[in-house]
């Protein structure tokens, strides 16, 4: 479920103030909450039915916004919701 507080630093205002989370980002950050333990960008994609580079995409600037971590297990990426 997503949170009404899920917000992010608006590039227009240059940090003054904030703008919420919308479109595939809040999707995914939804589809990433639902998700028990953690998951590849890969298994999201599947679920998603988008392709795996977008997918990683996404949830690489949801962990930047500080929605997700991420840690490396061998060669994948696992991601959990924070």
């Amino acid at each position: 479920m997503r949170k009404l507080n899920d917000t992010v630093e608006c590039g227009i205002c240059r940090g003054r103030g904030t703008v919420p989370l919308t479109g595939v980002y809040a999707e995914t950050l939804d589809m990433l909450r639902h998700c028990t333990g953690e998951v590849t960008g890969s298994e999201l994609a599947r679920a998603d039915g988008c392709k795996v580079p977008a997918m990683c995409n996404r949830l690489a600037v949801l962990e930047r916004y500080g929605f997700a971590v991420s840690r490396r297990h061998g060669k994948k990426r696992l991601y959990r919701a924070k």
